[in-house]
Protein backbone atom coordinates (compact mmCIF):
# COMPACT_ATOMS: atom_id res chain seq x y z
CA UNK A 1 0.00 0.00 0.00
CA UNK A 2 1.35 3.67 -0.87
CA UNK A 3 1.62 5.91 2.09
CA UNK A 4 -1.27 7.61 0.76
CA UNK A 5 -3.79 4.33 0.82
CA UNK A 6 -2.41 3.79 4.13
CA UNK A 7 -3.09 7.26 5.62
CA UNK A 8 -7.23 6.63 4.51
CA UNK A 9 -7.12 4.04 7.51
CA UNK A 10 -6.35 6.87 10.40
CA UNK A 11 -7.91 9.66 10.75
CA UNK A 12 -4.24 11.99 11.36
CA UNK A 13 -4.81 15.90 10.48
CA UNK A 14 -2.07 14.80 7.83
CA UNK A 15 -5.22 13.62 5.65
CA UNK A 16 -7.20 16.88 6.05
CA UNK A 17 -4.32 19.44 5.56
CA UNK A 18 -2.69 17.47 2.63
CA UNK A 19 0.65 16.69 4.04
CA UNK A 20 0.38 12.92 3.80
CA UNK A 21 0.90 13.42 -0.29
CA UNK A 22 3.74 15.47 0.39
CA UNK A 23 5.26 12.53 3.15
CA UNK A 24 4.42 10.23 -0.04
CA UNK A 25 6.62 12.29 -2.49
CA UNK A 26 9.73 12.42 0.22
CA UNK A 27 9.32 9.16 2.30
CA UNK A 28 8.93 6.56 -0.28
CA UNK A 29 13.11 6.15 -0.95
CA UNK A 30 12.95 5.67 2.50
CA UNK A 31 10.65 3.11 3.04
CA UNK A 32 12.22 -0.20 3.56
CA UNK A 33 15.75 0.90 5.37
CA UNK A 34 16.52 0.71 8.80
CA UNK A 35 16.03 3.72 10.07
CA UNK A 36 15.59 5.90 12.88
CA UNK A 37 12.24 8.33 13.06
CA UNK A 38 11.37 11.22 16.16
CA UNK A 39 7.93 12.58 15.76
CA UNK A 40 7.15 15.60 17.84
CA UNK A 41 3.67 15.99 18.83
CA UNK A 42 1.64 12.92 18.31
CA UNK A 43 -2.47 13.49 19.36
CA UNK A 44 -3.82 10.69 19.34
CA UNK A 45 -1.31 8.50 17.57
CA UNK A 46 -2.48 8.30 14.55
CA UNK A 47 0.18 9.52 12.73
CA UNK A 48 2.66 7.08 14.37
CA UNK A 49 0.31 4.02 13.03
CA UNK A 50 0.83 5.72 9.72
CA UNK A 51 4.81 5.27 10.23
CA UNK A 52 4.67 1.99 11.59
CA UNK A 53 2.86 0.16 8.82
CA UNK A 54 4.84 2.50 6.39
CA UNK A 55 8.20 2.10 7.66
CA UNK A 56 8.80 -1.55 8.22
CA UNK A 57 12.41 -1.72 9.26
CA UNK A 58 12.42 1.43 11.22
CA UNK A 59 12.99 2.46 14.53
CA UNK A 60 9.83 5.16 15.78
CA UNK A 61 9.27 7.34 18.83
CA UNK A 62 6.86 9.57 19.46
CA UNK A 63 7.14 12.29 22.10
CA UNK A 64 4.46 14.49 23.56
CA UNK A 65 4.20 17.11 26.66
CA UNK A 66 1.21 15.13 27.36
CA UNK A 67 1.09 11.69 29.10
CA UNK A 68 -0.18 9.08 26.44
CA UNK A 69 -2.63 6.48 27.78
CA UNK A 70 -2.46 4.08 24.88
CA UNK A 71 0.36 2.06 23.42
CA UNK A 72 1.61 1.33 19.58
CA UNK A 73 3.38 -1.90 19.01
CA UNK A 74 6.58 -1.59 18.25
CA UNK A 75 6.82 2.28 18.79
CA UNK A 76 8.10 3.87 21.85
CA UNK A 77 6.33 6.92 23.11
CA UNK A 78 7.90 9.45 25.81
CA UNK A 79 6.24 12.16 27.23
CA UNK A 80 8.32 15.51 27.92
CA UNK A 81 8.53 18.77 26.53
CA UNK A 82 10.73 19.76 23.32
CA UNK A 83 12.18 23.10 24.28
CA UNK A 84 13.91 21.22 27.26
CA UNK A 85 17.43 20.42 26.73
CA UNK A 86 17.25 17.77 29.21
CA UNK A 87 14.36 15.73 27.76
CA UNK A 88 15.62 15.81 24.18
CA UNK A 89 19.30 14.88 25.71
CA UNK A 90 17.50 11.58 27.45
CA UNK A 91 16.05 11.26 23.99
CA UNK A 92 19.28 11.50 21.42
CA UNK A 93 21.28 9.48 23.99
CA UNK A 94 18.81 6.47 23.65
CA UNK A 95 18.55 6.87 19.98
CA UNK A 96 22.02 8.99 18.67
CA UNK A 97 21.02 10.11 15.36
CA UNK A 98 18.36 10.45 13.79
CA UNK A 99 17.16 9.49 9.59
CA UNK A 100 13.93 11.33 10.11
CA UNK A 101 12.41 13.89 12.38
CA UNK A 102 9.10 15.58 12.07
CA UNK A 103 8.02 18.87 14.43
CA UNK A 104 4.01 18.75 14.80
CA UNK A 105 4.50 19.68 18.57
CA UNK A 106 3.50 23.03 20.07
CA UNK A 107 3.92 24.92 17.03
CA UNK A 108 5.20 28.08 19.32
CA UNK A 109 7.93 29.43 17.15
CA UNK A 110 10.54 29.44 19.99
CA UNK A 111 9.64 25.59 20.96
CA UNK A 112 10.34 25.01 16.88
CA UNK A 113 13.82 26.72 16.90
CA UNK A 114 14.69 25.37 20.30
CA UNK A 115 14.20 21.79 18.90
CA UNK A 116 15.76 22.25 15.37
CA UNK A 117 18.95 23.73 17.17
CA UNK A 118 19.32 21.24 19.60
CA UNK A 119 18.11 18.11 17.27
CA UNK A 120 19.21 18.79 14.56
CA UNK A 121 23.34 18.33 14.89
CA UNK A 122 21.72 14.19 15.41
CA UNK A 123 19.84 14.57 12.09
CA UNK A 124 22.42 11.85 9.74
CA UNK A 125 23.25 12.88 6.58
CA UNK A 126 20.48 13.05 3.71
CA UNK A 127 18.50 13.21 6.78
CA UNK A 128 15.15 14.92 6.67
CA UNK A 129 14.13 17.64 9.19
CA UNK A 130 10.25 18.73 8.49
CA UNK A 131 8.03 21.11 10.61
CA UNK A 132 4.53 21.00 9.78
CA UNK A 133 2.14 23.82 10.15
CA UNK A 134 4.18 26.57 9.47
CA UNK A 135 0.76 28.99 9.18
CA UNK A 136 1.42 29.65 13.20
CA UNK A 137 4.26 31.67 12.43
CA UNK A 138 2.10 34.54 11.22
CA UNK A 139 -0.49 34.24 14.82
CA UNK A 140 0.71 36.25 17.10
CA UNK A 141 -0.11 33.86 19.84
CA UNK A 142 2.42 31.78 18.66
CA UNK A 143 5.20 34.41 18.36
CA UNK A 144 4.53 35.60 14.87
CA UNK A 145 3.09 38.77 13.10
CA UNK A 146 -0.11 39.23 10.35
CA UNK A 147 1.55 42.63 9.93
CA UNK A 148 5.26 42.33 10.37
CA UNK A 149 6.42 39.19 7.80
CA UNK A 150 9.90 39.68 8.74
CA UNK A 151 9.34 39.37 12.73
CA UNK A 152 12.54 38.34 14.15
CA UNK A 153 12.33 34.80 15.69
CA UNK A 154 9.64 33.42 13.99
CA UNK A 155 9.48 29.71 12.78
CA UNK A 156 8.97 30.90 9.09
CA UNK A 157 12.13 33.96 9.20
CA UNK A 158 14.16 31.23 11.23
CA UNK A 159 13.75 28.55 8.19
CA UNK A 160 13.85 31.29 5.88
CA UNK A 161 17.48 32.40 7.08
CA UNK A 162 18.57 29.01 6.78
CA UNK A 163 18.48 29.94 3.32
CA UNK A 164 21.31 31.69 3.38
CA UNK A 165 23.78 28.96 4.76
CA UNK A 166 23.13 26.93 1.23
CA UNK A 167 22.61 30.34 -0.98
CA UNK A 168 24.95 33.15 -0.20
CA UNK A 169 27.11 34.82 -2.49
CA UNK A 170 30.44 32.83 -3.19
CA UNK A 171 32.91 35.74 -4.08
CA UNK A 172 32.25 38.50 -1.27
CA UNK A 173 33.37 35.97 1.51
CA UNK A 174 34.47 39.24 3.52
CA UNK A 175 30.65 39.63 3.78
CA UNK A 176 29.65 36.34 5.17
CA UNK A 177 28.48 35.96 8.61
CA UNK A 178 29.09 31.87 9.51
CA UNK A 179 26.18 30.35 12.14
CA UNK A 180 26.07 26.57 12.99
CA UNK A 181 24.32 25.33 10.18
CA UNK A 182 26.48 27.10 7.15
CA UNK A 183 27.46 23.86 5.24
CA UNK A 184 25.30 21.48 6.43
CA UNK A 185 21.95 22.14 4.75
CA UNK A 186 21.90 20.65 1.70
CA UNK A 187 18.26 22.07 0.46
CA UNK A 188 15.20 23.39 2.10
CA UNK A 189 11.66 23.03 0.25
CA UNK A 190 9.02 24.58 1.06
CA UNK A 191 5.22 23.50 0.68
CA UNK A 192 2.08 25.69 1.83
CA UNK A 193 2.49 25.70 5.57
CA UNK A 194 5.20 22.56 6.02
CA UNK A 195 8.54 22.87 5.02
CA UNK A 196 11.40 19.86 4.57
CA UNK A 197 15.05 20.12 5.13
CA UNK A 198 17.47 18.22 3.93
CA UNK A 199 21.20 17.63 5.73
CA UNK A 200 23.97 17.26 3.56
CA UNK A 201 27.28 19.09 3.08
CA UNK A 202 27.18 22.44 0.99
CA UNK A 203 29.72 23.33 -1.35
CA UNK A 204 32.53 25.34 0.90
CA UNK A 205 32.31 28.34 -0.46
CA UNK A 206 32.84 30.74 2.16
CA UNK A 207 35.29 28.65 4.64
CA UNK A 208 37.92 26.55 2.43
CA UNK A 209 41.60 26.56 3.94
CA UNK A 210 43.14 28.10 0.89
CA UNK A 211 41.20 31.55 1.24
CA UNK A 212 43.62 34.10 2.52
CA UNK A 213 41.54 37.28 3.87
CA UNK A 214 43.61 40.76 3.05
CA UNK A 215 43.48 43.51 4.80
CA UNK A 216 41.23 45.25 2.73
CA UNK A 217 38.97 41.98 3.39
CA UNK A 218 38.91 42.26 6.93
CA UNK A 219 37.84 46.39 6.65
CA UNK A 220 34.76 45.24 4.32
CA UNK A 221 33.70 42.80 7.09
CA UNK A 222 34.21 45.36 9.84
CA UNK A 223 32.11 48.13 7.22
CA UNK A 224 29.47 44.83 6.38
CA UNK A 225 28.16 45.47 10.22
CA UNK A 226 27.11 48.94 9.84
CA UNK A 227 25.93 49.23 5.98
Amino acid sequence: MSLIEIGKKYPSSKNISGFIQLYEKYFTSLRNLKINILEIGIENGDSLRIWREFFPNANICGIDIIKKDFKIDKVDILQGDQSNHLFLKSVTDKYKNFDIIIDDGSHQSKHIITSFKFLFPFLNNNGIYVVEDLQTSYFPRYGGSRINLQKKNSSMNFIKSLTDSINYEKNNRPYFRKNNFDGLINSIYFHQNIAFIYKGESVNYFYNEDFKETFTDKVKKILSYFF
